[in-house]
């Protein structure tokens, strides 16, 4: 039984059905710069602290900041509403960094080139159309995959569905990687597949030995409730502020791969954002071959993931240098706006960083 049958057998028989794959909330980019610097006073933990002091409100029913780096021994942790402190909770696609970074030292191995096309290794389940698919987009989002479809849990399927699906959609289509960039978790579940085929182990294993024991990341993992888990290498991790601070810091500080590799993590391609894509700020391309999302505050240039699973809008962050990082856990409150919960990250990360 290969692995990619393994990991289906295993999460199939959780019999939940994956209705909210197309429908679950898109991760969530902070704008660009808007807002003026904040003053000395009011930088870094102090402006965590007095933005903190204003939820709950209609925009934020509960929210968790943790802001770590320069100067800042030990950490600062501030809440507001009900949560708890030391709690875990679902980061969504912030998962997918995750899942890069395991690709990524398989890339450092020499088991798979990043500008390899996938298809030989997965032909059962990348069609011919996509021979030319290569794991740098999958990791950049430039591979211009369809969107994931709505079927039973299971990754295989998920992938297999997906396009199909499109081919009956779009009958003729001829898919055009490297040309445009498009946000799409459909890359994330492919990429957990490759991990799989290429190590002969099971993605979560894989993603255990290779990122989670060696960090000490004892609060992080797989979740164990079956809504949440169906998004897998894409979405389904659960962790805690100081777990995810400490995967940031190591991938940043180059504790993860060799410096010939470290450098994917910056590489954004030069090609546009494609219009529906609603993660990037600006019409040109934000994702790198790591996943990171490169975002510019008031003249900053911050890297960092945005999520959204089980109630909960998450996301890491750190400036240049990660003179300042930070992690945010906030649920939103039932009338809040889409616009008005972009507007709330860009207030958190923007007074955690900017100091």
């Amino acid at each position: 039984m290969t692995p990619c049958s393994r990991t289906i057998r295993r999460l199939a028989t959780t019999g939940v059905a994956l209705a909210a794959l197309v429908t679950a909330p898109a991760a969530t980019a902070v704008p660009g710069p808007s807002a003026p610097r904040a003053s000395p006073s009011t930088r870094g933990p102090a402006a965590v602290r007095a933005l903190l002091a204003t939820l709950p409100d209609r925009v934020t029913d509960a929210a968790l900041v943790r802001v770590a780096g320069r100067g800042l021994q030990p950490p600062y942790t501030g809440r507001a509403g009900r949560v708890a402190a030391g709690g875990r909770f679902p980061v969504g696609s912030v998962t997918k960094v995750f899942t890069d970074a395991v690709v990524l030292q398989l890339v450092a191995e020499g088991r798979i080139g990043i500008d390899e096309p996938v298809r030989p290794r997965l032909p059962e389940v990348i069609p011919a159309a996509y021979a030319g698919v290569t794991a740098r987009q999958l990791l950049d989002h430039t591979s211009d995959l369809p969107r994931p479809a709505r079927v039973p849990l299971d990754p295989y399927a998920v992938v297999a569905a997906s396009f199909a699906a499109d081919a009956t959609a779009h009958p003729g289509r001829i898919p055009a990687p490297g040309t445009v960039q498009q946000y799409n978790g459909l890359n994330s579940f492919v990429a957990g597949l490759l991990v799989e085929q290429v190590t002969g182990r099971p993605f979560v294993r894989e993603l255990d030995r290779r990122i989670l024991r060696p960090l000490g990341l004892r609060h992080t993992g797989l979740s164990e409730d079956p809504v949440i888990a169906w998004a897998w290498s894409e979405g389904g991790l659960v962790s805690t502020p100081a777990d995810l601070d400490t995967f940031l810091r190591a991938l940043l500080e180059g504790r993860l791969l060799p410096p010939g590799r470290q450098r994917h993590l910056f590489e954004v391609p030069a090609v546009p954002s494609a219009p529906e894509n609603t993660s990037c700020p600006t019409s040109a391309a934000c994702f790198s071959a790591g996943g990171l999302m490169r975002i510019d505050l008031n003249g900053v240039e911050v890297w960092g993931k945005t999520g959204s699973s089980g109630g909960w809008t998450s996301g890491v962050f750190a400036s240049a240098g990660q003179h300042r990082r930070s992690v945010h856990l906030l649920r939103p409150g039932a009338a809040a706006t889409s616009a008005q919960q972009r507007a709330r990250v860009e207030a958190v990360v923007k007074a955690a960083l900017l100091g």
